[in-house]
């Protein structure tokens, strides 16, 4: 079962809210149950170890994504998304002298907030029929409810979410994020290129990453590869003439390179497959180029007594995906 340090800990990081309202002492290593909990978050049943996990679990989005960061309260309506370049130029050294000064141009876009909510619905008949099967109902219900959370947050990192009162994205995901640059279209996929072709292929997308970042990254650099499921699959089953899969060869050629197969990229318009290379440098201020931003990712609503049971509902937020260097960040379709 979870303990009370642990559950704090994962509160500090914004999974759960309202945890400061446990009136437990801190040495109380019993498991968090309705009859020692004060929260308006309150969770009925005994908080299983596979609960936590299905919430914190990584996505696809978040591999994708490098990371996912708490960086709205849930009363915000807006995220303001810095983007940072260095200003400014050196001179010589002189005891007399005023050097020029440098700082920071500072832009910022802003994007919504997607607040959505999945209901827990406990039945006191489905209760007593899954205890007779020796199953924990509770638990059951509030694994898949976090599921659902989990499932919704991961498809608006990658597709956005569409505000249907306006009708206007309310949130961006990495597919449809309008400050990258449009995709580069290959007229030959991985599975009709020979091995060569698929080499000389990364070798083309690392010198468009070079050409525009500067050159901040190159084929050393921390480069993360989010690839169509079925064009990845292309690259483990493809051979060079040594018998070695073009997988493993690019390994070797590009050993900071990482690779996130996704679904979410088998089908990126008109049945095309896609692949995007994402460089990762501290340059420009800001350590991180894209990032999933979130508000809440379990938070439990009040208990709602029924006539044969309760619900409850639980709710996330988040920003969607966020690009802070549109630069760092090169993608081909057709692949």
């Amino acid at each position: 079962m979870i303990t009370l340090q642990e559950l704090k800990a994962l509160n500090e990081k914004g999974f759960f809210n309202g945890l400061e309202k446990v009136r437990f002492t801190d040495a109380t290593p019993a498991p968090l149950t309705a009859t020692n909990i004060n929260m308006p978050a309150g969770i009925l049943a005994s908080l299983a170890p596979q609960v936590v996990e299905n919430i914190l679990a990584k996505r696809t989005a978040d591999e994708a994504l490098g990371s996912k960061d708490k960086l709205l309260d849930w009363g915000d309506e807006k995220y303001f998304l810095p983007f940072v370049e260095k200003a400014g130029q050196t001179t010589p050294y002189a005891d007399n002298s005023t050097p020029l000064a440098s700082s920071l141009n500072v832009s910022f876009n802003e994007t919504g907030h997607y607040r959505f909510s999945a209901a827990l619905i406990y039945g006191d008949l489905q209760s007593e029929q899954f205890s007779k099967a020796k199953i924990d109902y509770a638990n059951t219900l509030l694994r898949a409810t976090t599921e659902a959370i989990a499932v919704e947050l991961n498809r608006t990192a990658f597709n956005g979410y569409i505000d249907n009162s306006s009708n206007k994205m309310l949130v961006y995901g990495l597919l449809n994020n309008p400050n990258l640059s449009n995709y580069v279209e290959e007229a030959t996929t991985f599975e009709a290129m020979t091995w060569e072709e698929v080499m000389a292929f990364f070798a083309k997308a690392i010198k468009a990453l070079v050409k525009s970042t500067g050159n901040n990254i190159n084929g050393q650099s921390q480069i993360r590869c989010v690839v169509s499921a079925s064009a990845f699959a292309t690259l483990q089953s493809k051979y060079t003439s040594l018998g070695i899969s073009v997988y493993e060869t690019i390994q070797k050629t590009y050993a900071n390179m990482s690779f996130v197969p996704a679904v979410e990229l088998d089908d990126v318009g008109s049945n095309s497959q896609a692949i995007y290379f994402i460089g990762e440098s501290a340059v420009g201020g800001i350590d991180k180029t894209t990032t999933q931003g979130y508000s809440e990712i379990a938070k439990m609503g009040n208990v709602v007594p029924t006539s044969n049971g309760y619900t409850q509902n639980v709710s996330a937020g988040t920003a969607g995906a966020l690009v802070f260097k549109p630069t760092f960040i090169v993608r081909f379709k057709g692949v």
